[in-house]
């Protein structure tokens, strides 16, 4: 009780007593109690006294966010401004003030630091870190020194401003600045206009060009406005990019069209040829069979015929079949349908069925092993002729073997062949031997010729009959001509050597032929002279593209020119059609090399043209990076005049580089907006958060204190401490120091509060038991701090403890009463309790409680 007679000036009752004590302490010796008189003394002029003279900028930081007092927030803005500006000598070093400078976001200290600081260092610092536009102008105006002045105007990017630095400007570098500044903002602006007047042209053309129907140039017109379009479309206005898209939109379907147009074209063609295809191979495949095919690849020539089936179906889906041509290709799969059938059977072992079998099978295509012909058996040998006589009787023995086993195979064909063959040796000596084997193989000769005369002479018939068919028919000649050369295909499979014995069918079919050929000679004749006049042409454009060639001067060449010809000169040579093969081969080479002396000098222009944009695209990337972003700016609008004179390029080639180059343009001119957008963008975000965060602690503050956790307070106070204050705006700063303080008193008052709570609990808790003198002390102790009134009984003995406790009241103890008497209860031993004492011990408690 008596010590609160002996308090420091510092905690005197009357306030300006308090002011006038705060002036005495020493910034550096009692910076904690100058920072505590700041934060917690109850009089606003007394914490705005200390706050102008702490040194220690975190603590003016704090105050300047978080004091519920403007004159409180005003002293520690303008001590830290001080502090930073160099101005007070006990203050921070010059490297700890450049570091906070460049991190500090408070305009107000940045602008006094770049006016006022007293070393040009940290003025360039505070200059670099502040944003705000007019204070920069301010600065550009009334700076320090020239070269600040300079510096200033250099960060500005309004007009306005520059604008009043151009008319009040005191420097002549400031107002050239400002004026080359306007000068260019002028200028990108009438780029600008032009850019957009020239986009409604480009897309005025691209409306007219859509409607135009399409010939040979109307692709690459096509592609020349739409590299325009491309170039020139993000200045454009919503309606003439509008008219623009639909027109592009309109142009590429068309082309779409004559591409789906020409792909059907293709297809066609592709189905005819397949189907072509499909037949040659079934009519190859019969040429290709042996005996051993059957035995060994079966299975593969099932698969193959299926193949070629499935083939030949699917082309006739793509591209309407005739008659003709469809029985053909029926006749020939059922004929290979047939053969497949008779070759599973063979594998049977019933002899009588390979016997039907054989004789079933077609004596012109090898047979399975198991249906070979039963040989021609040998006449009975001579009674008593000799071996050596026998193996020595004729030279021709190799001659009768072949034809014995062509005539068992039913190879009539090459029979036929052997026998002529035999019957010329007869006419030209006489061979007796020779003459008897023919005899004994006539039979079966004859056979073979009567199997064959039975089994061909409906089949030539036929083909006789389709043949006088195609006379006077509604084919066109190339089909014409088709459909006659496969009738002579089948008609060769089905003839033998001995021609007398279908000469009547071959005249039929010959006399046939011949009329249902005529119209197509007179097809081919008129082809023959397109084929001439058209090589011709092709013959003509070749001394134009030469003359072409010869006349260039290619160092001054106009590329897009020659682009455009060495693009149409391909299509032109393709569209002069139909042109034969064979005498077109040395106007064909002259063609490729005049393309590839042209390709020759496009490359070697095109790839300096790329090299040209390499490099102004790494000019462009450089000045990306640069800090000085109106000296960039400007060096980009020069940039830009050098790309659009920089050497043509073909669009595919152009593209790349332009997209890159424009975005980095895009990146250089767009930084400001993006800059601005981004930081009301993030401010606004922050702001949300913030007001979040405000909220939640605010809900967990209305909690009482008993039921407060400390880290519970403390994780409440971490959030608090994450939010930057300024984006919060004035409500929500207001909120945030209030949080921010009931946080604080709550963690300060937490732990005297449990202790508090424990000492009650304490108390209860404990015995009944006789009053000891040291109990009766202590509760006369409790009550003198607590301020209540003790017993009658009890009066001398509170008396003279604070008798006892006047010397260390004396010495400036600065100990709380709540404190003191819970440091008593703390240091009392457990034990009994008289219930008297226990009920007073809990008056005086709770007269205390925190």
């Amino acid at each position: 009780m008596f010590g609160k007679l002996f308090k420091p000036r510092w905690q005197h009752r009357d306030a300006a007593v308090r002011k006038a004590a705060v002036d005495t302490l020493d910034p550096q010796q009692q910076a904690d109690l100058l920072a505590s008189l700041a934060r917690e003394d109850t009089n606003e002029e007394v914490r705005a006294s200390a706050t102008r003279r702490l040194l220690d900028l975190t603590a003016l930081d704090t105050l300047t966010r978080d004091s519920h007092s403007d004159v409180v927030r005003e002293a520690a803005s303008e001590r830290m401004m001080a502090l930073l500006a160099g101005a007070v000598s006990d203050g921070p070093d010059l490297d700890t003030r450049l570091h906070l400078l460049r991190h500090t976001g408070n305009a107000r200290v940045l602008y006094h630091v770049t006016q006022n600081g007293v070393d040009s260092e940290s003025r360039r610092t505070a200059l670099t870190s502040l944003s705000d536009a007019d204070s920069l102008c301010d600065v550009a105006l009334h700076g320090h020194d020239e070269a600040l002045r300079l510096a200033a105007a250099q960060r500005l990017e309004s007009a306005e401003h520059l604008k009043r630095l151009a008319k009040e400007g005191r420097d002549k570098r400031v107002v050239r600045h400002a004026r080359d500044w306007l000068r260019d903002h002028q200028q990108a602006e009438q780029d600008r206009r032009k850019r957009e007047q020239d986009g409604a042209a480009v897309a005025e053309a691209l409306r007219q060009h859509a409607q135009r129907a399409a010939d040979g140039l109307y692709q690459a017109r096509l592609q020349q406005l739409e590299q325009r379009w491309a170039e020139l479309a993000e200045h454009a206005s919503e309606e003439h990019t509008r008219t623009a898209t639909q027109a592009l939109e309109q142009a590429h379907q068309r082309l779409a069209r004559q591409a789906a147009e020409a792909r059907e074209q293709q297809a066609r063609e592709a189905a005819l040829g397949e189907r072509r295809a499909a037949l040659a191979t079934l009519r190859q495949l019969l040429d290709d069979v042996t005996e051993d095919t059957w035995d060994t690849q079966l299975g593969a020539l099932r698969s193959a015929i299926g193949t070629q089936e499935r083939r030949w179906l699917a082309a006739a889906e793509e591209l309407p079949v005739e008659e003709g041509e469809r029985q053909h290709f029926q006749q020939l799969l059922e004929q290979w349908q047939s053969l497949i059938a008779l070759a599973e059977q063979s594998q049977s072992e019933d002899r009588e069925l390979l016997e039907t079998l054989s004789q079933r099978w077609p004596r012109k295509i090898p047979a399975p092993r198991t249906l070979r012909q039963r040989p021609v058996p040998d006449p009975e040998p001579a009674p008593t002729r000799p071996a050596a006589a026998k193996a020595g009787s004729s030279a021709h023995q190799g001659l009768v073997v072949a034809l014995r086993r062509e005539l068992q195979k039913g190879n009539l064909k090459h029979a036929n062949r052997l026998w002529l063959k035999a019957e010329a040796v007869l006419e030209e000596e006489s061979d007796v031997w020779l003459s008897k084997q023919l005899q004994r193989l006539e039979e079966r000769r004859n056979e073979l010729r009567d199997w064959h005369a039975f089994a061909a002479q409906p089949k030539k018939d036929q083909l006789c009959e389709q043949m006088e068919a195609l006379i006077g028919g509604d084919l066109d000649p190339e089909e014409q001509a088709s459909a006659i050369q496969a009738l002579h295909d089948e008609w060769r499979e089905l003839m033998s050597s001995d021609q007398d014995q279908d000469q009547a069918q071959w005249d039929r079919f010959k006399a046939a032929s011949d009329q249902a050929y005529e119209p197509c000679r007179a097809h081919f004749r008129e082809l023959d002279g397109q084929r001439a006049e058209n090589l011709r042409r092709r013959e003509q454009l070749c001394r134009q593209l030469a003359d072409f060639v010869a006349a260039q001067d290619w160092q001054r060449a106009n590329w897009q020119a020659v682009w455009e010809i060495r693009r149409q000169a391909p299509q032109e040579w393709k569209s002069i059609q139909p042109v034969r093969f064979t005498d077109a081969r040395d106007v064909q080479k002259r063609f490729s090399a005049l393309l590839s002396a042209i390709d020759q000098q496009l490359e070697g222009a095109w790839r300096e043209a790329e090299q040209q944009r390499q490099n102004m695209i790494g000019e462009a990337e450089a000045l990306l990076a640069q800090e000085d972003l109106d000296g960039a700016t400007r060096e980009a609008q020069q940039l830009q005049k050098r790309w659009r004179q920089a050497g043509w390029l073909p669009p595919g080639r152009h593209r790349p580089h332009q997209k890159r180059f424009r975005r980095i343009m895009d990146d250089l001119f767009g930084a400001r907006q993006a800059r601005m957008e981004q930081r009301r963008t993030e401010l606004e975000e922050k702001q949300s958060e913030g007001l979040a965060v405000l909220e939640q602690v605010a809900a967990a503050l209305e909690e009482p204190l008993a039921s407060q956790d400390e880290s519970a307070l403390r994780d409440q106070a971490a959030a608090l401490n994450e939010l930057d204050e300024a984006t919060l705006g004035r409500p929500g700063q207001r909120q945030f120091r209030r949080l921010r303080d009931q946080i604080q008193e709550r963690l300060a008052a937490l732990p005297r509060w449990r202790r508090w709570q424990r000492a009650v609990l304490g108390v209860e808790a404990s015995p009944d038991g006789e009053p000891s003198e040291e109990d009766q002390t202590l509760t006369v102790a409790l009550e003198a701090l607590a301020g209540i009134d003790s017993p009658e009984h009890a009066r001398e003995r509170r008396l003279g403890w604070q008798l006892e406790q006047l010397p260390r009241a004396m010495k400036g103890a600065n100990t709380s009463p709540l404190d003191e008497a819970l440091t008593l209860l703390e240091t009392r031993p457990d034990g009994p309790l008289d219930t008297e004492l226990a009920r007073r011990l809990q008056a005086a408690l709770q007269a205390m409680q925190p």
